[in-house]
């Protein structure tokens, strides 16, 4: 969620050095690109801890420190110092200047470390950092970007005094209460919400939050869904995607990061797609070789983890041994796979969606499936518990009396939790008494015009209810598909 960038903003005209410079001395002249360059191409400039200086902004929660650097081009023969100061001055120039509105950051919440300087020693070609720390003004807007306005004089020996200017953009989203439950005490059931995404748009879980607290109903998003494909010409098995997924994906500003800011991780869903690849048919050679692609995948939309879905793939075609690197579908070749995206990025989310090959569960190479799943969610059908099917895997990791909130008809058992054919099989008091950590809604709407948004919304009161001792509130936000 941190993105460490500090966005030039405004360079002003620099006095010239004084004569009988040698060829390590710096002439600062007057520039607008952001940095000091001298005549033989000797440039003195500020970046980040990554050597960036480009457009972006910082984003914490409670309090962060950007290390900010001066560096150089080349050797200097004598130190070169630039001290850092918050200057109100600085916004208003940009702000006149470009017709914008950007707010202060408070700078009582601002802290420059060593009084804001930093010096290039003679033989060096950079400073040691200088932190700039923020730390939560608390009552800020966390939908708001504000302004840290740096002005930065540098001077040293005979270069002459030099001014520059920066900003560093902030959101303070400490405020959002995040999506961490509890119940006596004790960390909380977790609600992962399974979105149709050529029909829903995601940004409809954000309007469900307990009424004390503030936290999020929700605590995990899945976007359904991404496929696995085949391609027979390369022999690449890749993420393929809708044109509602991928809209999504390229919009995450609008439709991604809002979620996360609030605490709440988005997942993408996988499953098959009409072909001989799926979650449960590749060999181990290609069940590496694609977990590497869903690894791209995430890393390049910032996801938060995957969700597998065994369905829909041609089983057939990949137990004919026709086509190289498939297999007749089976749990093992399943765990095979969730076990090499595990090893891929083990920091993020992996859920299985126990159905086809993943009724069950294996440990690869040494992990088990407590290692390799972090959730593993029941079909609505099944009422066993997933523990017995996959070894080693924890209560809390468990995820039962999964519903459907487009289905309350009584002639069928996946419906929601109002209905008394779900109530019979599932009981969200007793669910949260044996240990399980996790309820799955699947296909989660709330549009008004639909006829069943008032039973779901009754029944997540009820979940809030029985699963934290908590009141559900609805801000009757609706966010309509404009993707």
């Amino acid at each position: 969620m941190i993105k460490n960038i500090i966005k030039p903003l405004l360079c002003v005209a620099v006095a010239a050095g004084m004569a009988g410079c040698s060829e390590n001395d710096v002439y600062i002249g007057g520039a607008d690109t952001g940095i000091l360059e001298s005549p033989d191409g000797n440039v003195v400039y500020i970046t980040d801890g990554n050597g960036r200086s480009d457009v972006g902004y910082v984003e914490f929660r409670d309090s962060y420190t950007l290390d900010l650097f001066v560096r150089s081009s080349k050797t200097l023969s004598g130190n070169v110092s630039a001290t850092f100061s918050y200057d109100p001055a600085v916004l208003d120039e940009y702000n006149k200047g470009e017709g914008t509105e950007i707010a202060l950051f408070p700078q009582a919440n601002v802290s420059l470390a060593d009084g804001g300087r930093a010096t290039i020693a003679e033989g060096s070609l950079s400073s040691a950092a200088m932190g700039v720390t923020m730390t939560s003004a608390k009552d800020l807007d966390p939908t708001v970007t504000y302004a840290v306005p740096l002005r930065v004089n540098v001077d040293g020996g005979q270069l002459g005094q030099a001014s520059d200017s920066y900003i560093i953009l902030v959101r303070d989203i400490t405020s959002f209460p995040g999506t961490d439950k509890y119940y006596d005490g004790k960390p909380g059931m977790k609600i992962i919400g399974v979105i149709e995404v050529n029909n829903v748009n995601p940004l409809n879980v954000m309007g469900f939050t307990l009424k004390d607290s503030g936290k999020q109903f929700f605590d995990m998003v899945v976007l359904f869904s991404a496929n696995i494909n085949f391609n027979a010409q390369t022999g690449r098995v890749y993420v393929s995607r809708n044109e509602n997924v991928q809209a999504i994906l390229d919009n995450r500003d609008k439709y991604i990061k809002p979620l996360q800011d609030r605490g709440i991780k988005v997942v993408l869903g996988v499953l098959g797609n009409h072909d001989a690849s799926g979650i449960s048919t590749l060999r181990p050679q290609l069940a590496k070789e694609f977990a590497k692609e869903v690894k791209n995948v995430c890393d390049a939309y910032g996801l938060d983890g995957i969700f597998l879905d065994d369905e829909w793939s041609d089983f057939n075609a990949a137990a004919s041994g026709a086509i190289p690197g498939f297999c007749a579908q089976s749990s093992e070749a399943a765990s095979r796979l969730a076990y090499e995206i595990r090893k891929a990025q083990p920091q993020r989310l992996l859920i299985s969606y126990r159905w086809e090959a993943l009724t069950r569960g294996y440990a690869v190479d040494g992990m088990d499936c407590s290692q390799i799943w972090d959730y593993v969610c029941n079909d609505y059908l099944m009422t066993s518990n997933p523990v017995d099917s996959y070894p080693g895997l924890r209560q809390n990791q468990a995820a039962t009396g999964s519903w459907n909130c487009a289905d309350g008809s009584g002639s069928k058992d996946r419906c929601i939790p109002s209905n008394q054919k779900w109530s019979s099989r599932f009981s969200l008091t007793g669910m949260r008494e044996e240990g399980y950590g996790a309820m799955m809604i699947y296909n989660f709407t709330c549009n008004p015009s639909n006829a069943m948004t008032n039973a779901v919304i009754r029944d997540m009161g009820a979940t809030a209810r029985d699963f934290w001792n908590a009141e559900l509130e609805y801000d009757n936000s609706w966010y309509p598909k404009d993707f």
